[in-house]
């Protein structure tokens, strides 16, 4: 498979070029990657809280970073996810993930959402597939 097409700058989740993008600025640490984070008004599903969707975009593009920051191009097999609390937009967070395990074709990553008091609002455990 050419992987040439798989990035570029349009990205829903961290595409600068996306004017209708979460814009994430997705930065690689010793333990994984990290991300600073404070969801647009437009980002809500019910009053004033962060659809479930755009949290699952956010943990699920942490992961598919972590591996490309390992060197492994991915695309997602699987997202198990849960929400632990509200997420109100317009305020900060921080949104972390790194590989947990790699097995053939598979890579494996947890990824978790902090609010600004460190409390856990969100985590995944991610299977992606190496393409």
């Amino acid at each position: 498979m050419n992987t040439d097409r798989l990035m570029d700058d349009s990205c829903f989740a961290c595409g600068k070029k996306n004017v209708n993008g979460l814009k994430l600025d997705i930065i690689e640490r010793d333990d994984g990657v990290w991300a600073a984070i404070a969801p647009p008004a437009w980002s809500q599903g019910y009053d004033r809280l962060v659809h479930g969707g755009l949290i699952a975009t956010i943990l699920d593009e942490m992961a598919v970073w972590a591996a490309f920051k390992k060197g492994y191009r991915t695309m997602t097999a699987e997202l198990c996810m849960r929400i632990k609390e509200a997420m109100p937009v317009d305020q900060q967070y921080t949104a972390r993930s790194r590989i947990q395990k790699v097995k053939h074709r598979l890579v494996e990553a947890d990824s978790e959402i902090r609010n600004r008091n460190g409390a856990q609002v969100a985590f995944a455990h991610v299977k992606l597939l190496k393409v």
